[in-house]
C-alpha cells in the first residue's frame, strides 16, 4: 500500500484538481463575442478560423466553424473592432467547393481562391440578426466569402501547407471509396466521407471512441516511426525521430483534447526515457499529464472527448490487473488482454456516456475488444498503402481494393454489434 502511494503520489493532486474545477471553480471556456455596436446590425465579419469546418445539424445541411473575431462591419459602412469567439454557420457550397464528389464540388483543377481551414483569416458576409444559445454564445450565418488568406509569415505558411496537405489527402481517400472515408476519419477526424450507416453503427455499438482521434491512433503512428527510426538512424536517435513524428501527426490531424492527451503521454514517456528517469507507474504519469493539460488548455476539460479519453485510460490502468488476471485464466492470452482492457475502459466511460449522451451501450465491452484490433490492422495497412501510393501511384487502386476488403469485415462486425439494444436514460 505504501509503495502504491509512493508510485502514484500525483494521483491525489490530480483528483483534487478535477473535483475543484468540475464542482467548485468552473473555468470560463472562451471569451464571449463583443462589439462596439449591436451584434444584430453586423453585415460582415473579419475573423481568424480556430478550427476546420464541421458538418452539423440532424440533416447535415450546413457546416460550423469556430472563429476568433477581429472586426465587424455594418451595412451603412460602420466599422467596429471585435473580440472574443463566435460560431459561424457556413452553407454547403462554401465548404464543399474543393471537396471531391460533393454536391457543390466545382474544383476540377481550378486555382484555389480560398481555403476554409484552421488559421485562415477570412471576411464573411453574414445575415443581419444573430442567434445566441442558452450559454450566450453567438452564432452568425455566413452567406459568402469576401476574402480568405493565410498570414504572410512562417506560421501562416505552415498553416497553409497543412490546409493544402489535408485537402490533397482527402482526395486520395475519396479515391479509395468507403474504406478511404473511414481512414480519413481515423487519421484526421474528418467524417465528411464516412458512410452514415457506419457512423451510426459505431455509435450504437459503443465504439464512438474509436472514431475520435485518440491515443490508439497516435501510438500506432508512434510505434511505426520508432521501428523505422531504429532501422534508419539507430536505436539511440530513434526516440527523437519518434517525437518528431508524433508532433507532425498532431499538427496534421489537428489538436483535439483526446489527441493532445495522447501527445503529452507519448512525449513524456519518450523524454523520461531519454533522461533515464524510470516510470514506476503509468497511472502516475497520466496524473502528471492531466495536470499539465489542465494548466495549458483549461477549456478542454469540458469537452466530451477529454472526459472519455482520460476516463478510458484511467479505467484501463486502474482496473486492468484485477480484471485481466481472471480472464487470462479462462481465455487465450490476446483475447483475455483485449477484453480486460475493454472492461477497464468501459468502467469509467459508461457513466460519462450516461450523463452526457443519455445512453448506455452494454455491448461496448465486447465490441471494443473485437473491433479495436481490427481497426489497428486497418490503420497499419492504411499508413503503409499511403506511402506506397505516393511512391508508386500506379499501385493506388490495388491498395484501395485491399483496404476496401478489410473495411468490409470491420463494417460487418460493427453492424453486428450495433444490433445489441442500447439503454436510453
Amino acid at each position: 500500500m505504501v509503495d502504491a502511494l509512493k508510485n502514484n503520489f500525483l494521483l491525489l493532486p490530480a483528483i483534487t484538481l478535477a473535483v475543484l474545477l468540475y464542482v467548485f471553480i468552473p473555468v470560463q471556456t472562451q471569451k464571449a463575442a463583443s462589439f462596439v455596436f449591436n451584434s444584430q446590425e453586423v453585415s460582415s465579419l473579419e475573423c481568424r478560423l480556430l478550427s476546420a469546418p464541421v458538418k452539423v445539424g440532424s440533416k447535415k445541411k450546413s457546416y460550423m466553424v469556430k472563429a476568433e473575431l477581429l472586426k465587424a462591419f455594418k451595412s451603412d459602412g460602420g466599422v467596429s473592432s471585435a473580440s472574443g469567439v463566435a460560431q459561424i454557420l457556413l452553407p454547403l457550397e462554401l465548404c464543399e467547393i474543393y471537396q471531391p464528389g460533393k454536391l457543390y464540388s466545382s474544383w476540377r483543377g481550378k486555382k484555389i481562391d480560398f481555403l476554409l481551414d484552421k488559421g485562415a483569416r477570412c471576411v464573411f458576409k453574414v445575415r443581419e440578426g444573430t442567434k445566441a444559445d442558452a450559454d450566450g454564445q453567438i452564432f452568425f450565418n455566413a452567406q459568402s466569402v469576401l476574402s480568405c488568406s493565410f498570414a504572410n509569415d512562417f506560421f501562416g505558411g505552415l498553416q497553409k501547407i497543412r490546409a493544402l496537405s489535408r485537402l490533397h489527402f482527402t482526395r486520395l481517400m475519396y479515391a479509395w471509396g468507403c474504406a478511404g472515408g473511414l481512414l480519413l476519419a481515423l487519421l484526421t477526424g474528418s467524417r465528411s466521407y464516412l458512410e452514415d450507416e457506419s457512423a451510426q453503427a459505431f455509435k450504437l455499438a459503443g465504439l464512438s471512441h474509436i472514431l475520435a482521434l485518440s491515443g490508439m491512433h497516435l501510438s500506432l503512428f508512434s510505434s511505426i516511426a520508432f521501428a523505422l527510426g531504429k532501422r534508419s538512424v539507430g536505436k539511440r536517435l530513434a526516440p527523437f525521430l519518434e517525437l518528431c513524428a508524433i508532433c507532425l501527426f498532431v499538427w496534421f490531424a489537428g489538436k483535439s483534447p483526446s489527441l493532445f492527451r495522447a501527445l503529452l503521454c507519448s512525449a513524456a514517456a519518450i523524454i523520461f526515457g531519454l533522461l533515464r528517469i524510470p516510470i514506476k507507474s503509468s497511472l502516475n504519469l497520466l496524473a502528471l499529464v492531466f495536470i499539465v493539460h489542465i494548466c495549458a488548455f483549461p477549456a478542454d476539460m469540458y469537452e466530451l472527448s477529454f472526459m472519455l479519453s482520460y476516463g478510458a485510460l484511467t479505467g484501463i490502468l486502474a482496473f486492468n490487473e484485477f480484471v485481466t488476471k481472471p480472464l487470462l485464466a479462462a481465455l487465450p492470452s490476446n483475447a483475455g488482454k483485449s477484453l480486460g482492457q475493454s472492461v477497464g475502459a468501459q468502467a469509467l466511460t459508461m457513466p460519462i456516456c450516461a450523463r452526457f449522451l443519455g445512453t448506455l451501450a452494454p455491448g461496448g465491452i465486447l465490441s471494443s475488444a473485437v473491433v479495436s484490433p481490427m481497426v489497428s490492422i486497418f490503420i497499419y495497412l492504411g499508413l503503409a498503402f499511403i506511402i506506397i501510393s505516393f511512391v508508386f501511384p500506379f499501385m493506388a487502386p490495388i491498395c484501395g481494393g485491399v483496404l476496401s476488403f478489410v473495411y468490409g469485415w470491420i463494417k460487418r462486425a460493427v453492424l453486428l454489434f450495433s444490433m445489441i439494444p442500447c439503454v436510453k436514460l
